[in-house]
């Protein structure tokens, strides 16, 4: 560990704005580069774990901010194997390194050399010597190389200078007007894409996509993955896994053909509800879920299900302890304390909306689920987790 590294490695609990105010006092150390050591440290700590380590280097915040977690690199690995795969937006190199795992050679490419630098540094530093590093772009590599790879994948950059892009035509590199050169160098070609963007419209757009995974951490979507292949269903019949990556990982495989005849009953609230992950979610789960697992819907856009007996699903449980009108006195008679966890789903008001009408405070060990009935009715489901 070099003089600088150890520095970083003894100071990992310190305030960086403090320590740039002091910088007179260590003479020789660049403590502005210090500083951005240290927040970046802060940041991988949870969400790389692997990666919490002062000897690595982190070039950039927004490369941090922008990386794939630890958690959802391996799972993306986890679902390819090879000889050879190339990563043609390696970035600060989390995918790569997860993919050298599964694939007996990985080319990270990356057009900015600052990044390139510091991944090299870090694949030698994990010991993933299996990475061979290129500076380029992925439209100059593409139109240079005659290498053939397992698999390609592309993570296009969702920034515009400052100004953030949904649209795939929008993201460089273009996969759409890439997408030729990818699959005449690859059997398959994985893109990863924005949470925001339209799944079926970006099915639609690239075309030749093969199956597709909306990815989420804690309840939160983080990643829709496309797989393209020269060979492809229609889009109506690719497969669509909602995948909850929590203490277990939980999938949840349908098609839009299958959703469209999905038949899902509609209940009054019976003894267990239930909220599915986001990743369900954002896939458009909705009737195929109730049909899968034997739930009734509340409401045909009150997204939270209901049945009589437990079922193990991807998504939140609760126990429904009662139901009250949208009124101040009922709720608080239902919630003593005044406090609960409230959400809001198919309903006319906002979430502090209703906290303000109820006079509720945020925390506490009950969850209220402010919904639209089967009656139209505004009410409020009273529950505790299971």
């Amino acid at each position: 560990m070099s003089p600088l590294q150890q520095f970083i490695h003894d100071h990992l609990d310190a305030d960086p704005q403090r320590l740039l105010l002091n910088a007179a006092r260590y003479p020789g150390i660049p403590m502005p580069y210090v500083a951005g050591q240290l927040l970046a440290l802060r940041k991988v700590r949870d969400k790389i774990p692997a990666w919490y380590n002062p000897e690595l280097q982190f070039p950039a915040q927004l490369s941090v901010e922008q990386s794939s977690s630890e958690r959802t690199a391996r799972y993306k690995a986890g679902l390819f194997s090879g000889r050879r795969m190339a990563d043609l937006t390696g970035g600060m190199g989390v995918d790569s390194w997860a993919w050298a795992t599964r694939f007996e050679e990985v080319l990270y490419i990356e057009q900015n050399p600052e990044l390139v630098a510091a991944a090299q540094h870090n694949f030698q530093v994990l010991g993933a010597a299996n990475i061979r590093c290129l500076q380029a772009d992925a439209e100059q590599f593409l139109a240079t190389t005659t290498e053939q790879f397992d698999l390609l994948y592309l993570d296009p950059a969702r920034r515009d200078g400052q100004r953030k892009v949904f649209r795939l035509e929008d993201c460089q590199p273009n996969v759409v007007a890439l997408q030729p050169a990818l699959l005449a160098r690859a059997a398959k070609v994985l893109v990863k894409t924005a949470p925001l963007l339209d799944l079926k419209l970006a099915a639609r757009q690239l075309g030749h996509v093969s199956h597709i995974w909306v990815v989420s951490v804690g309840d939160e979507c983080k990643e829709v993955l496309y797989l393209l292949e020269k060979e492809a269903p229609p889009t109506d019949e690719v497969p669509v896994t909602a995948v909850a990556l929590g203490q277990t990982v939980q999938e949840f495989t349908f098609n839009w053909q299958e959703e469209q005849t999905a038949l899902a009953p509609l209940s009054p609230p019976l003894r267990y509800l239930y909220e599915p992950d986001a990743a369900l979610l954002k896939a458009g789960a909705f009737r195929s879920f109730a049909q899968r697992f034997g739930l009734y819907k509340l409401h045909n856009n009150t997204h939270i299900y209901t049945s009589d007996a437990l079922v193990e699903l991807p998504g939140r449980r609760f126990e429904l302890e009662q139901v009250c009108k949208y009124d101040r006195k009922a709720v608080l008679a239902a919630v003593p304390d005044g406090r609960a966890n409230l959400a809001t789903r198919n309903f006319p008001d906002t979430v502090e909306a209703a906290r303000r009408k109820l006079a509720l405070a945020d925390g506490g060990d009950r969850y209220l689920f402010a919904v639209t009935s089967l009656e139209n009715k505004k009410e409020i489901l009273v529950s505790h987790k299971v």
